[in-house]
């Protein structure tokens, strides 16, 4: 055998091989995709997810031109594997590795290599901090002034900035993340207050809806709707079917009464899905084929009934959904509009595709809200990597015991200007602190042509402190003053939630047996005289005796309540009524809270 035959023989061992090594992995993921695509045929989660999945950890622009981190792994361990397959053809055939062209083509393979190691260390290194950047750009802070009385908690941000355009932008700051700073407070939006809690809803919608068997109320879906009416909003919730029992309906209360009603899809509404369905009855399944570009998120479906009386309207179900849209090199979820599923003569759902919803086209929430649960959380980067790990700059939710099962994301209406807002307190992020320092305010109603703007609107330091602990006990000790019933804060209390509406006004819920019997309305200052009303004509405590409910009317200020003995919290404990113990006790707490963060924010 020729010198030729030999070196041909390896040429051709080493083509071979070099397409074993590069071409094992796209031909197994080849074959997933073609067995969920023939062999799952009909289950369109399985093709969506597995190609959601290929698009964010290999392609977020369809292709290799700014691929994912995982891609560029990917093509390393490839050049990697070529360099060993060439140095060992090289040798095999007799060639060796002292010929220039061998060590330039080693060279070039090492080279590339490199390359693509580097591109996988700023893709990694840049990643989080990229999805900040995305969801910064509809982010605006706005702070009540400049200067020496900007608020401690903007201060990573607002130290190193430069000046803005002015109009929607006053400053903007310097890192490597895009933020924009508004010289201006929070605007008087007068929120519409709800008349009742979501534990309370929870509880109503679920113990009272739903006459088949395989029916259960679709927790995630629970959702409220502000009427144009002050006090008429009403909670929804789908009653979701489960194996081979359709939807059945939407459940609606009033929040009020212990009556819930349901529109039904029968007759010329008839649905013939369900999204826990199986089989020929999955929902999900469905959408996914029809849709296999829009994503949602559980807590972003609800429904209502389109018509004054439920009993004979036609169900609705909507889903806030988004996109996974390409951004650098990963992918990110951006808002897409609705989907409109109705009821159908023959049963087959009705779906309709909304790029774009205007206010007032949809009675509830059309952005979803899952997305501006992500634009809060990256918040933190509007100050760079240092200030984000380093100086803790961001916002979260609260974690007071009484909000802990709906801590944010309140949807609200405007009396100002009749729009529908997602309204959340938030309190310092990596701090054990529940001052709420600032508000996330993002318009609702409206979906298309991108992110709806986050509005942060920063507290001032001088303003009065709101720690949702210390409003549950002064609401507490008001309660048991007006009544003389003793209730409990927190989860599995009978104080379940404490929701802000108007301007420095907060409402907590009172619910007795999972029923929203009263509510308190109080001031985050103390200035203005607290406000209890009774839904139900008269408070009873569980397991007691019914009290007379104060004697204003509701919506009128309650009596002042009685002052405290000489001495005031000075004198003698043992002579203070439990009521006065318990102001006393919240008064201290606040004291305590405010000199803790003070001395915090002395030291060094």
């Amino acid at each position: 055998m020729t010198k030729r035959d030999v070196r041909r023989g390896a040429l051709r061992r080493g083509v071979l091989t070099l397409a074993v090594w590069w071409l094992w992995m796209p031909l197994v993921a080849l074959l997933v995709r073609v067995v969920k695509h023939v062999g799952f045929g009909g289950f369109g989660q399985q093709d969506q997810s597995y190609l959601l999945l290929i698009r964010q950890e290999l392609f977020p622009h369809g292709g290799p031109l700014d691929a994912a981190p995982l891609f560029w792994v990917w093509v390393a361990v490839g050049l990697l594997g070529t360099v060993w397959v060439v140095a060992y053809l090289a040798e095999d055939s007799g060639a060796g590795l002292r010929g220039w062209r061998v060590r330039l083509a080693l060279a070039a393979v090492l080279l590339a290599a490199a390359g693509s190691l580097v591109r996988t260390g700023t893709g990694i290194w840049d990643d989080d901090k990229d999805a900040g950047r995305f969801y910064a750009a509809a982010t605006v802070l706005d702070i009540p002034a400049g200067g020496a009385a900007t608020p401690r908690s903007v201060l990573p941000v607002t130290e190193h900035t430069r000046k803005g355009d002015g109009d929607r932008c006053d400053l903007v700051g310097a890192a490597d993340v895009p933020a924009c700073v508004k010289t201006a407070p929070m605007p008087d939006f007068d929120f519409e207050a709800r008349t009742a809690s979501y534990a309370a809803a929870t509880a109503a919608l679920t113990s009272s809806a739903g006459l088949t068997s395989g029916v259960h109320l679709m927790g995630h879906s629970l959702h409220y709707l502000p009427d144009a009416s002050q006090g008429g909003g009403v909670w929804t919730a789908v009653l979701d079917g489960s194996g081979g029992q359709p939807t059945e309906g939407i459940a609606v209360w009033d929040g009020r009464s212990n009556t819930v009603a349901t529109c039904a899809f029968r007759g010329d509404h008839a649905f013939g899905r369900a999204f826990a369905g199986t089989g020929a009855n999955s929902l999900r399944n469905l959408l996914a084929e029809r849709f296999p570009g829009l994503v949602y998120s559980d807590q972003d479906i609800w429904g209502y009934c389109d018509g004054p009386d439920p009993r004979t309207a036609q169900p609705v179900v909507v889903i806030s959904v988004a996109r996974q849209t390409g951004w650098r090199q990963r992918t990110v979820l951006e808002p897409a509009g609705v989907l409109v599923l109705r009821g159908t003569a023959d049963g087959r759902p009705g779906l309709v595709y909304r790029e774009k919803v205007a206010p007032g086209e949809l009675p509830g929430a059309v952005y979803p809200a899952s997305v501006v649960r992500a634009q809060i959380h990256e918040v933190q980067w509007l100050g760079g990597r240092g200030a984000k790990d380093d100086r803790g700059f961001g916002y979260a939710h609260t974690s007071a015991a009484t909000n802990a099962g709906n801590p944010g994301e309140f949807l609200l209406r405007s009396k100002a200007d009749g729009h529908l807002y997602y309204v959340t307190p938030l309190v310092p992020r990596e701090s054990s602190s529940q001052l709420v320092v600032a508000f996330a305010v993002v318009q609702a109603d409206s979906a298309g042509g991108g992110l709806n703007d986050l509005h942060v609107y920063v507290r001032g330091d001088d303003s009065p402190s709101v720690n949702l602990n210390v409003l549950a006990s002064r609401m507490v000790s008001y309660m048991a003053q007006q009544t003389s019933i003793s209730i409990s804060a927190g989860q599995g209390g009978a104080l379940q939630e404490i929701v802000p509406f108007g301007r420095d006004m907060w409402r907590g819920f009172v619910d007795f047996n999972g029923q929203t019997q009263d509510y308190i309305d109080l001031s985050g200052d103390a200035t203005v005289q607290p406000n209890l009303v009774s839904l139900s004509g008269s408070i009873t405590a569980p397991g007691g005796q019914a009290s007379p409910a104060p004697s204003p009317a509701p919506g009128t200020p309650a009596p002042a309540p009685p002052t405290a003995p000489a001495g005031g919290c000075t004198g003698d404990p043992g002579r203070l009524t439990t009521a006065q113990l318990a102001d006393c006790v919240a008064d201290l707490s606040k004291t305590l809270q405010e000199r803790v963060q003070e001395s915090a924010t002395a030291r060094p």
